[in-house]
């Protein structure tokens, strides 16, 4: 079937994208380019999965009515299936990610590590604050270390079970003139490292750490080291009122710049020449760590499936960044949806990945990226199909 393609249909055998013209990837995650400047779009076919699948799996969600605003899926580094579901989110439309916010402050802990602001994760916190008087101070509490907060077993005594319960003490701590201090003046109920205790405090406590150690508030660590080797340029994040943006939540960003964080921990840390953020905490911050009170585990503020090796940043009301090694995988949600009937992993581990069909790969032909999108492979320019969703 092939050989009946004109030869200039084959000479169109390139990745365009964005203005700029590659070779397609010649093998299974080998990337032919990273999205800086803008994402490549891909038919699934052309990267090993089913159109029909995928399609019935978005029109799943979609059916659902239960208030997402989008789905992206990116498979091999190409966007292969996009969807927003309303008129007021497009691939421009920046969207607060709640918690998942989390999983970056973890990756700026990381490069912090690495460019030596910070030592290491066996630093004790308080030695953090050394000019500051902390309420209920004892040995458990002088014991705590960055790596019980970034595992969320620093042992203060916290609760944060429900986000229409305003006097938990994460609204608490957000009515005071200092976040931070009000973290640590908190009393004990465990010994560090030994119980999970969800508490978006203890990130908070980490953008402190980070804001004392580098100089900078986290956005301003964040646009230098991570978001601008990534061309993240649409962002925004509420500060408290010491100016330090909030470690716990609220976050903002576009679904395509979601799923550059994914891209980035899929790829080992590394991006288009940089090593953004080290391999080893790559995979020692995505490993697990603790075991939680759900079906899932937990790494250095990133959530761990044990079943089906995915790995997620998870933010209220539905904001999801699914990472599947295996796969080559990220998948992204945002969403307004306060109780779901079905777990988000049920949609991706039984409904998207229905669509792989790794026999059936096929190198990418021609992608052209923007909010406009065209894709087209040269599989289906050989069989006359033209599979195509556009967001």
């Amino acid at each position: 079937m092939l050989s009946r393609v004109p030869i200039a249909l084959l000479l169109l055998a390139l990745v365009i994208c964005a203005g700029s013209v590659s070779y397609a990837q010649s093998e299974r995650g080998t990337p032919s380019y990273w999205p800086t400047d803008a994402w490549c779009v891909a038919s699934p076919e052309s990267q090993g999965m089913d159109s029909a699948v995928l399609d019935d799996a978005i029109d799943y969600i979609e059916n659902l009515d239960l208030n997402f605003h989008s789905v992206v899926v990116v498979r091999n580094g190409y966007i292969v299936a996009e969807k927003y579901f309303s008129p007021i989110y497009d691939v421009n439309t920046t969207h607060v990610l709640f918690s998942a916010t989390k999983s970056f402050v973890s990756c700026l802990v990381g490069i912090a590590i690495d460019m030596g602001f910070v030592e290491n994760v066996s630093q004790r916190v308080l030695g953090f604050f050394p000019n500051r008087t902390i309420a209920n101070s004892d040995e458990q509490k002088e014991s705590i270390t960055l790596e019980h907060l970034l595992t969320m077993t620093a042992g203060f005594g916290w609760d944060e079970s429900s986000y229409v319960d305003f006097d938990n003490d994460f609204f608490r701590m957000r009515a005071t003139e200092d976040w931070a201090q009000y973290v640590l003046d908190r009393p004990m109920a465990a010994e560090p490292g030994e119980v999970f205790l969800y508490n978006s405090g203890a990130s908070h406590l980490l953008a402190t750490i980070l804001n004392i150690t580098t100089g900078m508030s986290p956005l301003q660590f964040a646009d230098q080291y991570l978001f601008g080797p990534m061309g993240v340029e649409r962002r925004a994040w509420l500060a408290d009122p010491k100016g330090v943006n909030f470690g716990g939540a609220d976050l903002a960003l576009t679904p395509r710049d979601m799923a550059k964080f994914g891209l980035l921990f899929l790829r080992e840390g590394h991006w288009d020449g940089n090593q953004i953020v080290r391999s080893d905490w790559v995979e020692t911050s995505t490993s697990n760590h603790t075991t939680t009170y759900g079906f899932l585990n937990y790494g250095y503020q990133w959530w761990v499936d044990p079943l089906h090796g995915t790995i997620s940043a998870r933010g209220y009301q539905g904001q999801k960044i699914f990472i599947l090694p295996e796969h080559d995988m990220v998948v992204v949600f945002t969403a307004n949806i306060l109780n779901p009937t079905e777990r988000y992993d049920d949609i991706v581990h039984d409904r998207i990945l229905a669509a792989v069909r790794e026999e059936g790969w096929i190198p990418t032909t021609i992608m052209v990226a923007g909010t406009g999108i065209v894709v087209m492979s040269l599989a289906a320019l050989a069989i006359g199909q033209k599979r195509i969703r556009k967001s």
